[in-house]
């Protein structure tokens, strides 16, 4: 009988997992693809927010009729946004001009209140003035609460004790996520480590973020990157990890999406490249990729060809994409990478 829920916030979590049947998978490979679009917001960050609005329900920072203050690049906001609509809190989204114009629209209508800001900071990006409008949102709100995705151990606590719950007995030998926040990809790794050793973790980001170190420059996939590196980042439980074009990720999200009716965010472009360079480069037989959110939130962008010649991006098809991935090298990598057997 189907079950009857009695919050949106229970019907987060149990993704399904999909392999994906491709030439740029290379053969006696398996790429398969966990779609955390599948949570009622469309996003992974389903599952960051209701892990923080939890903790801060339960401990008395947030209660019903409080305010809620968040900086987001988009679907951590319309997370708190949904959320804050079912437990009755205020939320005060913190947002830049990257974002789509679709996310503003889930914003307002889960009623949430939105803060754009417009001037980049001294490295020509947005978060460290977006994290710096929050705390003048705070000090013009006094006690209200902001969850602080970025450094705030409930968001790894959280993906390790529930959305690794959803892994453990999958058969793969390669876990590949985006970085970005350090929160889900961190937590997941933790806990896979201390149950599957012989699992390695490989981290993804955009060229032209600093999580991973190099120099900062502005880029166009939208949820990952930054100009620093998050509390919540621990490069120690990452084995592989890689840096990848705005160019090369948007190629492989519509790819999958023309052949295989997969409609991916940018970040999960990222990840399936580093999963396909990872699988040749350790050997291993199975990658398993966080696909953090759906391709819906980007038809006018990465899905939209006009957009794309805008911002000078020529895509790849699908040699010249496995041509690229087969050129990636490690931006950090942990010896030894030859085999599994040797970890």
């Amino acid at each position: 009988m189907p079950r009857v829920f009695e919050n949106i916030a229970e019907c987060i979590g149990d993704t399904p997992v999909v392999s994906v049947r491709h030439p740029i998978v290379p053969s006696g490979k398996q790429l398969l693809l966990k779609l955390e679009y599948f949570n009622p917001s469309f996003s992974i960050k389903d599952r960051t927010a209701f892990g923080l609005v939890q903790a801060a329900l339960r401990s008395g920072a947030l209660y019903p009729g409080a305010t809620l203050i968040e900086s987001t690049s988009g679907n951590l906001g319309r997370a708190l946004a949904m959320l804050g609509a079912a437990f009755g809190f205020r939320v005060i989204i913190v947002v830049d001009p990257k974002v789509s114009a679709s996310l503003l629209n889930f914003y307002r209508a889960y009623g949430a209140q939105v803060d754009l800001v417009t001037r980049t900071d001294a490295l020509g990006g947005y978060q460290s003035t977006r994290l710096a409008r929050v705390q003048e949102l705070l000090a013009e709100h006094p006690g209200a609460f902001w969850p602080n995705q970025y450094d705030n151990p409930t968001n790894p606590q959280y993906h390790a004790t529930t959305t690794a719950e959803e892994l453990l007995d999958l058969e793969f030998d390669l876990l590949v996520g985006s970085i970005s926040t350090g929160g889900h990809l961190c937590g997941l790794a933790q806990r896979l480590r201390a149950e599957r050793p012989q699992t390695r973790t490989v981290g993804c980001d955009v060229e032209g973020s600093t999580i991973l170190g190099g120099d900062y420059h502005p880029y166009l996939v939208n949820g990952v990157g930054l100009s620093w590196r998050p509390g919540n980042t621990d490069l120690n439980l990452l084995d592989l990890a890689y840096k990848v074009s705005d160019q090369a990720a948007f190629s492989a999200c519509r790819i999958l999406a023309r052949d295989c009716g997969l409609l991916l965010g940018g970040s999960s472009g990222l990840g399936v490249c580093s999963a396909l360079a990872a699988l040749e480069e350790t050997g291993a037989t199975t990658a398993l990729v966080i696909v953090a959110d759906s391709g819906n939130n980007y038809l006018t962008q990465l899905y939209d060809d006009d957009w794309l010649r805008e911002k000078g991006v020529a895509l790849l098809e699908p040699v010249a994409l496995t041509r690229y991935i087969g050129g990636l090298q490690p931006a950090l990598r942990r010896e030894p990478v030859s085999t599994l057997e040797q970890v």
